[in-house]
């Protein structure tokens, strides 16, 4: 039972994580219509960064307010000089070129700067919570609980604000959305900017939980392609919902067999999944 328990917290504190970084993706894809392959070394950057606020600095906290934000800067360069020009009439397979790009330009300038070597970050909150006769880091609980209060506030946004009923406007028909004078290339922007820093979000809250390294964000940017597809490409009630119910079937699989296996079992569950609904089980029929 206390394996189960650690399974289960676990699988609440990764998929929470997973949860927020896929929510990005499906932002930018959902209203820009950008395959954003460049999220992985997004959710790098915001890890790296948390080395060098830690090393500097002396405190994990500031990289909350300090990587989002050199993430935007990041991100507005890249839009500006690329993105904004390849959207509105293109596929999306030039933004999928353009974003395959900035994986290279991006990753080899995380190596050049912060090394190959990892680096590890020790937890912010020291404490550890009583389960059964063991313990539970209660960072990492932390770190989840915070996740879902990030994805809490952000659906918030899209609800409550004017900006966010711009965004959900945009998402539903640009032309109308247009013709009724919200500006959207205005809104296409702060939406990429926030998908963004979503991902760098993620690297920070990841960073004291494993090893901080420059490629960090390959695996999941592969784990929040799949929850999005699971949850059919711009739903976002779907993507929290298939975020944490993939990492609850990847933990509850890793207790019987290795954890590699699991999660080949858990894509081959989606494939299944797809065949009959390529869709995703929350896209539209």
């Amino acid at each position: 039972m206390e394996v189960v328990g650690v399974v289960l917290l676990n699988s609440f504190v990764w998929g929470s994580i997973l949860a927020m970084v896929a929510l990005g993706l499906t932002l930018i894809f959902g209203q820009l219509g950008i395959i954003n392959i460049a999220h992985g070394v997004f959710y790098a950057i915001g890890g790296v960064l948390v080395y060098y606020v830690v090393k500097y600095l002396g405190g994990w906290g500031y990289a909350l307010i300090i990587a989002p934000l050199v993430m935007a800067i990041i991100a507005w360069v890249i839009y500006n000089a690329t993105l904004r020009f390849r959207l509105v009439g293109y596929s999306p397979m030039v933004s999928l070129l353009i974003t395959f790009g900035f994986v290279f330009i991006i990753g080899q300038t995380l190596l050049l700067i912060y090394g190959p070597n990892p680096h590890f970050i020790d937890a912010p909150l020291p404490y550890n919570i009583p389960l059964g006769r063991g313990s539970y880091s209660g960072y990492r609980l932390a770190a989840g609980v915070g996740a879902l209060l990030i994805i809490g506030g952000m659906l918030l946004f899209l609800k409550k604000t004017n900006l966010g009923l711009w965004i959900r406007a945009s998402i539903q028909d640009y032309d109308t959305a247009r013709a009724l004078g919200i500006p959207v290339p205005r809104v296409y922007m702060v939406t990429w900017l926030i998908g963004s820093a979503l991902a760098a979000l993620g690297g920070v809250l990841v960073a004291p939980m494993t090893s901080v390294m420059f490629n960090m964000g390959d695996e999941i940017l592969l784990d929040a392609f799949v929850v999005v597809i699971i949850a059919g490409f711009g739903s976002i009630p779907g993507t929290i919902i298939a975020a944490l119910g993939l990492s609850l079937v990847s933990g509850l699989l890793s207790i019987v067999i290795s954890p590699v296996m699991a999660k080949a079992v858990a894509f081959a569950l989606v494939a299944g999944i797809l065949f009959f609904r390529p869709e995703g089980i929350f896209g539209e029929q």
